[in-house]
C-alpha cells in the first residue's frame, strides 16, 4: 500500500521529499559526536570541582560543560568523579585520557602534556592556628618542635622556603583526604597549619562551622600567600595510539574555553 501510495506523487512532490530526507540525514549525523571522551575530575575539591548528592558540580564543571556544549556535534565530553589521587595514577599508568584539574608541574609530572589554557588562577595560601605561623619559617628554627602542616593529599603545593623547611625538618607534612579533612584537623589542633587554595579553605570553614556549630574557628587565621597557580585541564602524554583524536580534541576544547571564559569576562565587566 505504502509503495503504492508513493508512486502516486507527483515527480515535483517525490523530489522534495528526497531532498528533506537527505537534509535530516545530514542533520542528524551531525547531531552523532564522532568521539566519546571522558575526562576525570577531582571529586572533593570545592568550590571548583565536587561531587554531592549523586551530582559532580563546582565552578570548572561548569566551564568545562558549557565549554563541551560548544564542540559536542564531534565529541561528547563526560566528567567522571574521582579521587584526586586515584586520578593522577590512572592518568600515569595511560589508563585516562585527561584529569581535571592540575597545576602545571611538568618535572614533577612528565606523564601529563599538553595542558589546557588556564581555567582560573588560585591564590595558595596558608591558614594557621594562632601562635604558629609560616611567614618566617626561613630565619627561624623549629627543629625541636617542628610545625605540622596539612596538605590535601596528592597536593604537594609548597614554594621554596617551604620545600626547603621540610628537608631541614622545620615542618612535618600530613597528607589528608581532602579539605573538609583538613579543616576540621586544624580546628581541633590536630595540624598546626593547612596550605591550599584561599576559596576553597574559606568554603570548608563555612561547611565546618555549619555542621560543627560548637566547634571554635577563632583561632584560625590566614598566614600569609604560598604561592598563585592557575588550573587546567591535563591530557595523557604520548597517548595518540589510544586517542588519536587527542590533538583535534585539546585544539576545539581549548577555543571553546577561551569563548566561555571570555563571555563570562565580559558579563562580569558589564554587572
Amino acid at each position: 500500500m505504502i509503495a503504492g501510495y508513493q508512486n502516486k506523487l507527483s515527480p515535483p512532490i517525490q523530489i522534495s521529499m528526497t531532498l528533506l530526507l537527505c537534509v535530516f540525514i545530514t542533520l542528524k549525523s551531525h547531531a552523532n559526536p564522532q568521539y566519546r571522551v571522558t575526562i576525570l575530575v577531582d571529586e572533593s575539591y570545592p568550590p571548583y570541582t565536587y561531587y554531592s548528592n549523586g551530582e559532580l558540580k563546582g565552578i570548572y564543571v561548569d566551564l568545562v560543560k558549557q565549554a563541551a556544549r560548544l564542540i559536542d556535534d564531534k565529541y561528547l565530553v563526560e566528567l567522571h568523579p574521582v579521587p584526586w589521587k586515584r586520578g593522577v595514577s590512572a592518568l600515569q599508568n595511560g589508563e585516562a585520557f585527561a584529569l581535571m584539574p592540575p597545576y602545571v608541574h611538568i618535572k614533577r609530572r612528565p606523564f601529563i602534556w599538553p595542558y589546557s589554557v588556564p581555567l582560573l588562577e588560585e591564590v595558595i595560601v596558608a591558614f594557621c592556628n594562632q601562635g604558629f605561623s609560616l611567614k618566617r619559617i626561613d630565619s627561624e628554627d623549629t627543629t625541636a618542635h617542628p610545625i605540622n602542616v596539612g596538605l590535601n593529599a596528592g597536593y604537594m603545593i609548597l614554594d621554596d622556603l617551604l620545600r626547603q623547611a621540610h628537608k631541614q625538618s622545620k615542618i612535618h607534612l600530613w597528607e589528608n583526604k581532602d579539605t573538609f579533612s583538613n579543616v576540621m584537623k586544624l580546628a581541633k589542633r590536630r595540624i598546626d597549619c593547612y596550605v591550599n587554595d584561599r576559596l576553597s579553605t574559606l568554603l570548608g570553614l563555612r561547611n565546618l562551622k555549619r555542621i560543627h556549630p560548637e566547634l571554635d574557628l577563632s583561632n584560625i587565621v590566614e598566614d600569609r600567600v604560598i604561592l598563585r597557580r592557575t588550573a587546567h585541564i591535563g591530557y595523557a602524554k604520548d597517548a595518540t595510539d589510544r586517542y588519536p583524536y587527542k590533538h583535534d580534541f585539546i585544539e576545539k576544547m581549548d577555543e571553546a574555553l577561551q569563548t566561555v571564559l571570555a563571555t563570562q569576562a565580559i558579563e562580569l565587566s558589564d554587572q
